[in-house]
């Protein structure tokens, strides 16, 4: 059975791009909700709760841009037993809050590590190593942090197996983790190739049961006209790449 596509739409850029065209999809409409843009209120929390409350957490969501990740934390409420949350991100989405009772795209993971009762252990790969160096107890004991860097050496790769064996896994991608050939978002950008993310996703899919999938990173609609265009074509072409290696990896289980 095809897992379900669910596409949130804040920015209306979907609208631009082609590569959920042949699949079943739900579309979520979000883009009268105030308050949502980078940071989320309280009120505009609920407000996506509830857009997407008919909704599991089993299927591949789509974000729209980075602006939006913090949506990754709803999806993982819905979760009631123990699981592990891989993230591929060019940031580590774990600053301290700036603005205390607002989630923010920068903070979410701090957030969801904070409230989850479930979540057992949380394995960010592709930012800078430099990047984890703020990262202070309690979140460190229970954070792997893997840098672009670190895949070249033997025993990271021995580390992420450990991380299976059993222990069901929620996987989020923002694009910004993949070099401007694959994607272009809105935030910097790291160096990985579409084939080493699919090399660990596969890594993954053969050794744990996946809860959910979600995808962002997609372009800002405030870009020059021809980036956008661009973007979009780049964007769409690597969605479409990464939704048909997610549906293959559902149908040979």
């Amino acid at each position: 059975m095809q897992p379900k596509i669910v596409i949130l739409n804040f920015t209306d850029i979907y609208r631009q791009e082609t590569f959920y065209k042949d699949v079943r999809f739900a579309l979520v409409d979000c883009h009268d909700i105030p308050g949502t843009n980078c940071y989320c209120t309280p009120q505009a929390a609920d407000e996506i709760r509830r857009r997407i409350r008919d909704f599991p957490a089993a299927g591949i969501h789509f974000l729209d841009s980075g602006d939006y990740h913090y949506v990754t934390g709803f999806w993982l409420e819905k979760i009631q037993q123990p699981f592990h949350l891989l993230l591929f991100d060019y940031h580590s989405d774990m600053q301290p809050p700036k603005f205390p009772g607002l989630l923010s795209c920068g903070g979410w993971v701090r957030d969801v590590m904070d409230r989850s009762p479930f979540l057992q252990k949380i394995c960010i790969v592709g930012p800078d190593q430099s990047a984890f160096a703020s990262v202070e107890e309690p979140y460190r004991s229970r954070l792997l942090a893997v840098s672009l860097q670190a895949l070249q050496e033997k025993e990271t790769w021995a580390q992420l197996e450990q991380l299976k064996g059993g222990i069901p896994i929620y996987i989020s991608i923002d694009k910004d983790v993949l070099n401007t050939y694959f994607a272009c978002t809105d935030w910097s950008q790291g160096k990985m190739s579409l084939a080493v993310l699919e090399r660990l996703l596969r890594l993954f899919e053969r050794g744990s049961p996946v809860l959910g999938i979600d995808i962002c990173g997609e372009c800002k609609k405030d870009m020059l006209p021809f980036l956008l265009q661009q973007g979009e074509q780049v964007n769409s072409r690597t969605n479409l790449e990464l939704l048909r290696f997610l549906l293959r990896g559902s149908q040979r289980k």
